[in-house]
């Protein structure tokens, strides 16, 4: 995971190659006091060690901050009395801010919930085949259509309201991408942003969590084949 932070923020950001998550938080530290100093902060951290400091935050209950320092080769989390030591992982992260796009034609609003429940029941027939749900946003219907087409298996299909705002459009993902960002959102609402059915779509809650969850669309190729957009 990749940490980038100037005198008040702080942001993190992970890829695979098909997804990135990206989250801004408020440096708590320099905001009551100056506990930063000033220092811009732009290393890549081992996943490992970030599942070791989620284990430690779990366990702790108290509500002290968590503080960040670092150097050129290592950074340190401490935790009350707790420390945790990491080698930074050198070369170049990806310029994840050039993936996202800046303006969208189209987007929905939905209840984060409903759209979770109908992703997993639709899973179930997504899993027997390559794991692809299609998009249906009907704009005229204000609805959100959730599909499945596998052949030699069976088809399904979920519908669910949805304010959709600009031109109705079909639009196909990994299921399982889907749900991960939007467990991981956990807002009563989610929206989600659209170019093309070939290009990155967003996630975001709407809430107080400031993140960005894209995902690659894939392109159906006729009932059988599919690959990445």
């Amino acid at each position: 995971m990749h940490l980038l932070a100037d005198a008040e923020t702080l942001e993190f950001a992970a890829t695979d190659g098909h997804r990135l998550a990206v989250v801004k938080t408020v440096d708590e530290g320099a905001v009551a006091g100056g506990q930063n100093d000033g220092t811009a902060m732009n290393v890549t951290v081992p996943a490992k060690a970030l599942r070791e400091l989620e284990k430690m935050l779990q366990a702790h209950t108290a509500s002290d901050p968590v503080t960040l320092s670092f150097d050129a080769i290592q950074v340190v989390f401490a935790l009350g009395e707790q420390r945790l030591t990491t080698r930074l992982l050198e070369g170049q992260y990806p310029n994840y801010r050039q993936l996202m796009p800046q303006q969208f034609e189209r987007q929905t609003t939905v209840e984060r919930k409903l759209f979770t429940d109908a992703l997993e029941r639709i899973a179930v027939l997504a899993d027997q085949k390559n794991n692809i749900v299609k998009l249906t946003l009907d704009a005229e219907a204000q609805t959100l259509a959730l599909s499945v087409e596998a052949q030699e298996v069976g088809s399904g299909r979920e519908v669910v309201p949805a304010q959709v705002s600009g031109e109705s459009m079909d639009i196909a993902f990994n299921v399982r991408y889907l749900l991960d960002g939007l467990k991981a959102l956990g807002t009563t609402e989610v929206q989600m942003k659209f170019n093309t059915a070939t290009s990155p779509s967003i996630l975001v809650p709407l809430g107080a969590l400031q993140m960005t969850y894209l995902v690659m669309p894939i392109q159906i190729r006729g009932t059988d084949a599919a690959t990445p957009a």
